[in-house]
């Protein structure tokens, strides 16, 4: 088994888990041979249509590994766009790194794509965007994290988990993604 495929392995399992300790959020999720397919709900996100912005809280992504992951990022994808300006209107593209690392994963890619839905952040970066206007922010229900999905967003230093540093503690989504914002 090559690099991607073990790598395409642990990340699957990262999801399962991530996805059992939040099934209210987790809708469905199925995997094919390059991409995971993940349906949240309680995920609340603008949505242009028919030139009015609503808010609507399910949600189909699509989260592409390329041929060469992890030295490739993965990409990720709606199903129905959302009003974001890291969002192409069109395909659905979300631009979810500003600093892409080989030790980012699929719950990383999850953690960053809600935090774009809800509009905690953005990237202004012109790179970066994809849309000119603006929306608020939106509350959104923070996701449980099992000990054994910490994201690299948690723990820059280093992805080695140790259980002995978590007792006693049920860690939350944080509230940011990605530091620079700005």
């Amino acid at each position: 088994m090559n690099l991607r495929n073990r790598r395409m392995e642990a990340e699957w399992q990262l999801l399962e888990a991530l996805a059992s300790a939040n099934q209210t959020v987790f809708a469905a999720i199925t995997r094919s041979t390059d991409e995971f397919r993940v349906a949240l709900r309680k995920s609340p996100a603008w949505i242009e249509k028919d030139s009015t912005r609503h808010i609507e809280s399910e949600h189909e992504l699509r989260y592409v590994y390329p041929r060469y992951y992890p030295t490739l990022p993965l990409e990720a994808y709606f199903a129905r766009p959302v009003s974001h300006i890291n969002v192409d209107p069109v395909t659905g593209f979300v631009c979810l790194w500003q600093d892409y690392h080989m030790k980012h994963t699929i719950v990383d890619a999850i953690l960053i794509t809600r935090a774009i839905m809800s509009w905690q952040i953005a990237n202004r970066a012109p790179a970066h965007r994809m849309q000119q206007e603006e929306c608020s922010s939106l509350s959104i229900q923070p996701l449980t994290l099992p000990i054994s999905c910490l994201p690299l967003l948690q723990h820059r230093s280093s992805r080695q988990r140790l259980s002995s540093e978590f007792e006693n503690y049920t860690p939350q989504e944080s509230s940011f993604a990605f530091s620079d914002t700005e």
